[in-house]
């Protein structure tokens, strides 16, 4: 998961400044179950405003005396973000490490070009969960008990996955992908 995707995604949501784009995050717990350090959102902020994908709009003077640049994203950002965040239901991979940092901005994804993604995530699993079955036969012979439940753990990760997809799924089909109620609030201490 890249910080990009996620960074323009909660600009996606309004103009902020990166202290307020990291407390975000953070309050989505995202380093709970993604590979991003909030610690280097600020770098990361300057590649991309560097890149034309973000732009400052303004700055605020800050209680201490300095002052802080809001940024909003722009057009080409905006279209760096819709390639990020479909390209991660592309990605292989276990559905946490590709999926659940994009989950978050599952309301801003076409359900046009997520179906068709889904469907080949779901029958990804569903060959995997096969495969599965045909080594846990071979393999029945010489597997230790510790083998024995590692094999057991995988097939019901990719049962439960595959079954969280087909969820997914349904309600990206049906047009029940919203946002928050109240993106504003994402950002309350």
């Amino acid at each position: 998961m890249k910080a990009e995707l996620v960074i323009l995604g909660v600009l996606h949501r309004g103009n902020c400044h990166p202290y307020e784009i990291k407390r975000r995050l953070t309050n989505a717990m995202i380093e709970c179950y993604t590979d991003i350090d909030v610690g280097t959102l600020y770098y990361a902020i300057r590649q991309l405003a560097q890149g034309g994908l973000i732009e400052p709009v303004s700055r605020e003077q800050v209680a201490r005396g300095g002052a802080r640049t809001v940024y909003r994203i722009t057009a080409q950002g905006k279209q760096r973000f819709q390639e990020l965040l479909h390209g991660q239901f592309e990605e292989e991979g276990s559905v946490a490490d590709t999926l659940y940092g994009a989950m978050l901005f599952l309301h801003l994804a076409d359900p046009l070009r997520l179906e068709p993604l889904l469907r080949a995530k779901i029958e990804r699993q569903t060959r995997l969960i096969e495969e599965l079955d045909t080594i846990r036969v071979q393999m029945a012979p010489v597997l230790s008990t510790g083998g024995r439940h590692i094999v057991d753990h995988l097939d019901q990760q990719r049962r439960l996955d595959r079954k969280w997809l087909k969820a997914v799924l349904a309600d990206v089909s049906a047009g029940r992908i919203a946002d928050v109620a109240d993106p504003a609030g994402l950002g309350r201490e």
